[in-house]
């Protein structure tokens, strides 16, 4: 490979890791292989009873009181003699067993973030409960998928709408597709949300749980959302924050996620147009973007955003980031410095030396999304026509780089999971808490609309007004109501 001295954080740039993926083209309904009380599948029986070790966990920032251990599951789950891989579990039991009111599994979100995360904040604000999880296929300590770094860093935010751009991504695409590995080998192959739900259901029959409960965040909440269409009749309470609504085609994906960026950008907007604290209020805000995107265009911006070149897209991922995370007067210093030309974050990015060499290969989870999602643009015509749509729905930044990237990366991918974009079901005798936030730019509110109308009366939605991507445990008067619904959930468990 050609060797770059580049941050290993620019990665992360590809994608929003912890917050974000997307929606599908296929109209296909889902083949229900899990009717309500049987097992998992044909001969899986001999995975439901096994008797997990637990013992002391590897990681150095897994909360103190988490054990962990090893969960087999088959790689095919349509398989009999399918080969099986051995995915990370963890438990962190309630402290007072006399209180204890229930179990909750978490999902986590990413994809490319391992079960624990979110611990830390259902013991702090749900004490009474166990809590468990796994490490996803692909992710952790579960057969992580790894990458050509090289293939990864070429991936474009904005899928190119020229014939010699879109022959060259589709060649990028077929080096990293065939290059990314899991082991066993076959896992790369299986690492879809429907396969995680099964997954799930194996470590809930393992220890003995006849209910449970559920929390999915971001990307977690799909596996969420084809547990309790599979296995719902287990479920007592279910909370999915920042919901996934995988029924949207991919033109649809980009776009709702376009007109959440602007309608951020717009909030942001107003507050420059009236507070002090803006440097660039009384000025034309679009057209300062604009100068910017220009320079990043004629090569006169120094240095690099995360080891990432300044390009239009890079110019509008680093206002998407800061707005995204309530930064409003980072995002218009940072701004007005781009459109000067200078570097917004120079002891961060601006500089040429002491950035880490990225290895040839690296663990890459972001490719996970198009097990489930079938967002890959089929032409340059495919891409400018997304383009079109994203830039009426987001007439000032235009697009998503967060949820475009995706478009492109799925290029080249095996077909998503059967079923895939169905709609989202439940098993479940209640009804499943959906949290928005009004400004969320990697989850749209629109994204949760969309579910709970697929859901109907087994929905519940809950929008926070708050900027950002999370943070629901942070509101208190949304934390007192998700503290409620478990409680109304478990009260007859």
């Amino acid at each position: 490979m050609t060797h770059r001295r580049i941050s290993l954080a620019a990665l992360a740039l590809l994608g929003v890791a912890a917050c974000t993926p997307p929606g599908a083209t296929s109209s296909a309904v889902v083949k229900d292989p899990v009717p309500a009380g049987k097992d998992i599948g044909a001969g899986t029986a001999r995975f439901d009873a096994q008797k997990i070790r637990w013992g002391a966990c590897t990681q150095e920032d897994v909360n103190e009181g988490v054990t962990c251990g090893r969960l087999t599951v088959p790689v095919d789950w349509e398989k009999k003699d399918s080969r099986t891989v051995d995915l990370q579990v963890y438990r962190w039991e309630a402290a007072d067993r006399a209180k204890k009111r229930g179990t909750i599994l978490n999902m986590p979100p990413g994809p490319g973030d391992s079960g624990y995360m979110g611990f830390s904040d259902l013991r702090k604000h749900l004490p009474q409960y166990d809590l468990i999880a796994l490490d996803p296929r692909g992710i952790g300590n579960s057969g992580p998928l790894q990458c050509p770094s090289a293939n990864a860093l070429k991936v474009p935010r904005v899928p190119p709408t020229t014939e010699a751009g879109f022959a060259a991504l589709r060649a990028n695409q077929s080096v990293l597709w065939s290059k990314c590995r899991t082991e066993p080998a076959g896992l790369k192959n299986h690492l879809d949300a429907f396969s995680n739900a099964k997954d799930a259901e194996v470590l809930r029959k393992s220890l003995g749980l006849e209910r449970i409960n559920l929390y999915g965040f971001s990307y977690g909440t799909l596996t969420a959302e084809r547990y309790l269409g599979l296995f719902g009749e287990h479920v007592n309470g279910s909370l999915l924050e920042g919901v996934m609504n995988p029924v949207l085609s991919r033109r649809d994906f980009v776009t709702s996620a376009a007109a959440a960026n602007e309608a951020l950008y717009r909030r942001f907007s107003t507050w420059c147009e009236k507070d002090a604290a803006c440097v660039l209020r009384g000025q034309d805000v679009p057209k300062v973007l604009e100068q910017a995107r220009r320079k990043a265009r004629d090569g006169e911006l120094p240095g690099t955003l995360n080891g990432l070149p300044w390009s239009e897209s890079t110019v509008t991922a680093y206002l998407e980031t800061a707005l995204g995370n309530n930064r409003f007067g980072d995002a218009a210093k940072g701004l007005k410095d781009l459109s000067e030309g200078r570097h917004p974050e120079p002891e961060e990015g601006g500089g040429s030396g002491g950035q880490e060499e990225v290895p040839p290969e690296v663990p890459y989870a972001d490719p996970i999304v198009c097990s489930s999602f079938d967002l890959a643009v089929k032409s340059p015509k495919d891409a400018e026509g997304d383009l079109a749509s994203t830039r009426r729905a987001a007439p000032v930044l235009r697009y998503s780089t967060n949820s475009s990237a995706y478009s492109s990366l799925c290029v080249g991918a095996p077909a998503p999971a059967a079923g895939s974009s169905a709609p989202v079901t439940s098993r479940s005798d209640r009804p499943a808490m959906l949290l928005s936030n009004t400004y969320d730019p990697s989850t749209p509110r629109a994204w949760a609309d969309g579910v709970a109308r697929q859901l109907g009366k087994k929905a519940l939605h809950t929008v926070t007004d708050a900027i950002g991507h999370g943070g629901a445990f942070s509101n208190t008067a949304t934390r007192q109501k998700i503290v409620d619904y478990f409680d109304r959930s478990n009260k007859a468990s």
